[in-house]
C-alpha cells in the first residue's frame, strides 16, 4: 500500500494471476496509503465504494489516472456525462460507433 493514493485491495485465495480473480475473501478501499473501507466482498461493491468515497471526500483523481477515473465515472458510471472532457468525449463516441 505504500505509496498508493487512491485504489482498491484485493485479497484474494489461490495463485491464480488474472484480472478479477474468481475467489475474491476481502476488497479494502484504500486513501493515501490507509484502508478506509474493509470486509468489502466482491470487487464490484469496492469499485462502487472507491468512486464514493472519491466523490464524497472530493478527492482530485492522481494525475497519471485521472483519464481512466473520468472514463468511469462519465461514460460507465455516466455521472454527469455532458462534463466529460474532450478526450474521454472522442473515446465514448469511437466506442458507440463500434459494432460487433
Amino acid at each position: 500500500m505504500k505509496g498508493m493514493q487512491v485504489g482498491l485491495l484485493i485479497a484474494c485465495e489461490g495463485s491464480e494471476q488474472g484480472a478479477i480473480p474468481h475467489e475474491v475473501f476481502d476488497v479494502a478501499v484504500v486513501v493515501e496509503e490507509t484502508i478506509v473501507l474493509h470486509n468489502i466482498k466482491n470487487v464490484t461493491v469496492g469499485f462502487a465504494m472507491l468512486m464514493g468515497v472519491i466523490y464524497c471526500i472530493n478527492l482530485k483523481y492522481p494525475n497519471d489516472m485521472k483519464y481512466s477515473f473520468e472514463f468511469l465515472q462519465r461514460v460507465v458510471m455516466k455521472i454527469s456525462p455532458d462534463q466529460a472532457s474532450a478526450r474521454v468525449h472522442g473515446l465514448r463516441n469511437k466506442i458507440l460507433r463500434y459494432k460487433l
